[in-house]
């Protein structure tokens, strides 16, 4: 409640300054008028939720909830689908080795294995930024190597993650139509090809309604929120393929380090 009366009571104060502030200009007839600000989007009720106040973080079930009321996709930040997190963040890595503070790490400053440095530069331009650590919807990355992995498997038409000499021949077989050579609308067509008139998206997305249904008998996730940084994993049984034992997680915790993978595969 604290932080809530110290966020309406910064928002009166900054409501007063602006009046404060419009009066001033009113009075100020030697002044040149000024050009108007841009007008600023506005927010939705999950970005005011997370800046106002700005220490109260919002319940994953909340954001959930509004999610599914309002039929946002659940994907991209949205809900409970946020970015991962780690303690070896950049932040992490920088205030060990950017020594200069100048918000790139260089091979110089950087005490690690060369190869690691390697993997950590992802977008291969020789320094490690911020940028390298990014895995959200927003990463520039991202946004560039989703359309090339959309090609990449248009290509490789085994699905083993290599483009052979013979695919690739295949490839331009194909895209050439007989022709010794490749036009960009060649290419434009084999890589985003039109859509067929007789293409219908799909009406089975289930509505708000089923959603919530779903978020009410635990078909969507749980209520609870999983640990967080720091937090000590949770004890649990799992049992093998076979049904003949199980494994618990206090069998390995403390003794050996532990990799916990979760994935849905329905």
């Amino acid at each position: 409640m604290k932080s809530f009366r110290v966020c309406w009571r910064s928002g009166g104060l900054v409501a007063v300054l602006l009046l404060v502030v419009s009066v001033s200009k009113l009075n100020a007839q030697k002044e040149p008028a000024k050009k108007p600000a841009a007008d600023v989007a506005p927010l939705t009720f999950t970005q005011w939720l997370r800046q106002c106040p700005p220490r109260i973080r919002v319940p994953e079930i909340v954001e959930m909830m509004w999610a599914l009321a309002t039929g946002g996709d659940l994907e991209g930040g949205v809900g409970w689908f946020h970015e991962g997190q780690s303690r070896y963040s950049w932040d992490w890595l920088a205030d060990r080795y950017d020594a200069d503070h100048d918000g790139e790490i260089t091979r110089e400053e950087f005490k690690g294995p060369v190869d690691l440095f390697d993997r950590l530069d992802r977008d291969g331009d020789g320094v490690l930024t911020a940028e390298d650590f990014n895995w959200s919807s927003n990463s520039e990355f991202l946004k560039q190597a989703r359309p090339i992995g959309k090609w990449f498997r248009a290509v490789d038409t085994n699905s083993n993650g290599r483009i052979s000499q013979q695919e690739w021949q295949n490839f331009f077989a194909k895209a050439a139509k007989g022709k010794p050579y490749l036009t960009p609308e060649d290419l434009r067509l084999m890589l985003q090809p039109p859509e067929k008139k007789d293409d219908k998206k799909s009406d089975d997305e289930p509505s708000p309604l089923i959603l919530l249904k779903g978020f009410a008998t635990g078909e969507l996730g749980s209520y609870h929120e999983g640990p967080a940084i720091g937090d000590k994993a949770p004890e649990f049984a799992l049992r093998t393929q076979d049904g003949s034992g199980a494994f618990r997680l206090s069998q390995f915790q403390g003794k050996k380090p532990v990799v916990l993978i979760f994935g849905s595969f329905t």
